[in-house]
């Protein structure tokens, strides 16, 4: 059972279908966003200060204002196709780095 910072994450924003601006809800998994924002995109700044009694709420807040903000940049408001591009952001990513660590030998890994 998730705890209530791991919980999914709501997203509203506005999106235009047939010529009508529409306001538009849906949920992306939490486990996603916080892999593609969190480990991959924004290591740095996913990091909470040590500081602080309870980093998750903290955590939560940055999380789901990094999602929205992206997700508003999107054109489309249904959840698999947003987590479908998260997902192949995360695929891309892994396959330019596996690249990278094998270019002395153009990318094949034998």
């Amino acid at each position: 059972m998730k705890d209530s910072y791991t919980r999914n994450i709501k997203v509203t924003m506005d999106e235009v279908i047939d010529g009508q601006k529409r306001r538009s809800s849906t949920t992306l998994s939490y486990d996603i966003c916080d892999y593609y924002f969190g480990t991959i995109l924004y290591p740095k700044e996913s990091k909470v200060d040590g500081r602080y009694k309870d980093p998750k709420p903290r955590y939560r807040k940055w999380l789901e204002k990094t999602v929205r903000d992206w997700a508003k940049q999107q054109e489309v408001a249904q959840s698999s196709y947003l987590e479908r591009k998260l997902l192949e952001n995360i695929y891309n990513t892994g396959y330019k780095l596996g690249l990278d660590k094998n270019k002395d030998n153009l990318g094949l890994d034998l």
